[in-house]
């Protein structure tokens, strides 16, 4: 019994739902079998784990039926009956989509029974309890929607010429429309290049068009959608710097996931100026995205993924706050998934200590990491080379050089967008490698030139590997 359906749903109820649902189930409105009710009260014994040997169907049907003989259809069926009652408890419980709907049902019934006076006293307090709310989600705006339903009854029956209830109705209509249509036109965009597919996206040309009249809302999070379609679509930097001067402004009024989201994009956009046109001024508006997130506390809507625990430290270490990068260490740490906290911290820590120049001890620490992520193993593979060039380990830096060349043209879970401009520092950092060996000042300067000019129409910078060329070829 410990794996049915009815015993998986019981887990999943906190100490308060399960003391609820027990009234559920005792209540003559909902339920009406005793036999039910009883087998009710004997699992709650077992909450939370339901791990006991004793719960077994033979075992549980001898304490409901003390004197009948083991029938086990009939303790499927009252066991089956019980589950249906879970599910029936749990569609009664408030989230924050249907949490105004009861509210809405009563509505409509104190109108439908022509108590008009009720009816607007109830309509005018959600009206001020709704717009005394700071932010407005998806969830929100619909609430409001269907709230203005009933207001412009409510305006219809005390003015009967007014117009006012149903132009606010159609606002209302219009907030959400346009919210949760942007909403998913920038997810629809960002499947489509996440996944290199071409998707049928209906209206795309037109909504662009719209959006590109001006603001179409005055909601943030809505005006934070209508910048990011922008911004995928004419990648012009003024709508980036439109977004960012919103979403810093307007921070407490966009709920945690939609933040989350928007601060995606946007780093998404700020990381393929860096990554793929090189673009170095994006280093530090990728720092000033990341401390605003750390410093008002939107790091995460909920589990911190390690690779993005890693982005935090490796984007403020990059501009030189090596403090920044450090206290977010100290206080992200323990939200780590346990299986790669090590190597998260180790990869992290010798990435400050490159920054720093203790060099020896950030290529120790790199010895004992050990992702699985092809993403991070590129990148430990990238700051190995690096190190050993910079401690002046020639041999051991084109030896590395070449078992990752071997390594790259075989990993599959790396797109060719990443592969080839890795593949191309590789052959750079060899040529750098061979200018050491020049003795001809004259020609080495000459060779020199010619790789930095290689470098800026052929190379890309993914996790900064363009600007560290440049770096080291400054130094000849």
């Amino acid at each position: 019994m410990k794996n049915t359906k009815l015993i998986l749903l019981l887990k999943t109820f906190t100490p308060s739902e399960i003391k609820k649902f027990r009234d559920f189930v005792n209540s003559p409105f909902y339920n009406k079998n005793k036999n039910v009710q009883k087998l009710n009260d004997v699992l709650m014994r077992y909450y939370p784990h339901y791990d006991s040997e004793l719960l077994n169907e033979e075992k549980i049907f001898a304490e409901l039926f003390i004197e009948e003989k083991f029938d086990y259809f009939k303790i499927k069926n009252i066991s089956s009956d019980l589950y249906m009652l879970g599910l029936e408890f749990l569609s009664t419980i408030s989230n924050s989509v249907t949490e105004f709907t009861g509210e809405y049902n009563l509505m409509v019934q104190l109108r439908m029974r022509k108590l008009f006076n009720l009816h607007s006293k109830l309509v005018k307090s959600k009206e001020k309890s709704l717009n005394e709310k700071n932010i407005n989600n998806e969830y929100l705006l619909y609430d409001k929607y269907l709230l203005s339903t009933e207001s412009q009854l409510v305006d219809l029956f005390e003015k009967p010429s007014s117009i006012s209830g149903i132009l606010n109705e159609f606002d209302n209509f219009y907030e959400y429309l346009i919210n949760n249509l942007l909403m998913l036109y920038n997810l629809l965009l960002h499947i489509s290049k996440g996944n290199n597919v071409q998707l049928n996206i209906k209206m795309l040309d037109e909504i662009v068009l719209y959006l590109e009249k001006g603001p179409v809302s005055s909601q943030p999070t809505t005006i934070a959608y209508q910048y990011l379609i922008l911004l995928k679509i004419k990648q012009k930097e003024e709508y980036y710097y439109i977004l960012k001067d919103n979403y810093f402004k307007n921070l407490s009024s966009i709920d945690d996931f939609a933040a989350y989201k928007i601060h995606m994009y946007m780093f998404g956009y700020c990381a393929d100026m860096y990554n793929f046109n090189g673009n170095r001024k994006f280093e530090n508006e990728c720092y000033e995205l990341y401390k605003h997130s750390f410093l008002n506390n939107r790091v995460t809507s909920g589990e911190l993924l390690y690779p993005d625990f890693i982005n935090y430290v490796k984007v403020f270490t990059r501009v030189g706050d090596i403090e920044l990068a450090e206290k977010f260490i100290k206080d992200y740490t323990p939200m780590l998934p346990e299986e790669q906290r090590d190597n998260a911290i180790n990869f992290s820590n010798a990435f400050i200590l490159h920054k720093k120049g203790e060099l020896a001890e950030a290529l120790r620490l790199l010895t004992l990491v050990n992702f699985q992520l092809a993403i991070l193993k590129i990148q430990v593979k990238i700051m190995q080379v690096q190190l050993n060039y910079e401690l002046g380990f020639f041999e051991e830096t084109r030896e590395i050089i070449e078992l990752f060349k071997k390594t790259l043209l075989k990993e599959t879970a790396l797109p060719d967008n990443y592969k080839n401009p890795v593949m191309n520092f590789l052959y750079n950092t060899l040529y750098l490698l061979n200018l050491h060996l020049e003795t001809n000042n004259k020609k080495k300067k000459q060779d020199a030139n010619l790789l930095r000019e290689k470098i800026e129409m052929n190379q890309q910078n993914h996790f900064g590997i363009k600007f560290w060329l440049n770096d080291m070829i400054e130094k000849f």
